[in-house]
């Protein structure tokens, strides 16, 4: 792990963040309960867990389908934040309010372009050292802009 401020963080995303694969098991879990209360009603209405669990599926699939082309950040030694896209290109990027660190996870939300994203990265996403690093750096940045 490099020391703050020596040189730039690079931050690679993996394919399928564990914040996506959580939000999939609790879409399933969802539509499971909302069968087994439906099934419990005189007249059943089979099939609206199966609508939930479409309608949530597809919101995953929205969502995971916009920031495909989103691979990582990059942060340079002077705090300055950079989106990596697929093509290659790394747009300025601007970290907003609600980015904190919650526990051992990094809760980030940032502006890249007119485009605002945002990322849960947890110890199963990145290294634990890169997060930490992550988290001083965004401390950092946080604490020199005055937020």
């Amino acid at each position: 792990m490099s020391l703050p401020g020596s040189d730039a963080l690079r931050i690679e995303f993996l394919p399928w963040p564990v914040a996506d694969r959580v939000a999939a098991g609790l879409a399933v879990c969802c539509a499971l309960v909302i069968e087994a209360v439906a099934a419990r009603y005189p007249e059943p209405r089979l099939g609206l867990g199966v609508a939930a669990l479409v309608l949530l599926a597809a919101w995953l699939w929205y969502r995971r389908k916009w920031s495909a082309d989103v691979t990582g950040l990059e942060i340079d030694p002077e705090g300055r934040f950079s989106t990596l896209l697929a093509d290659g290109r790394a747009l300025p990027s601007q970290v907003l309010r609600g980015t904190r660190r919650l526990g051992p996870t990094v809760a980030l939300r940032w502006r890249a372009g007119s485009v605002v994203r945002q990322a849960w990265l947890t110890p199963w996403d990145l290294p634990a050292g890169q997060l930490r690093e992550l988290a001083v750096r965004l401390l950092a940045t946080r604490t020199r802009d005055g937020a």
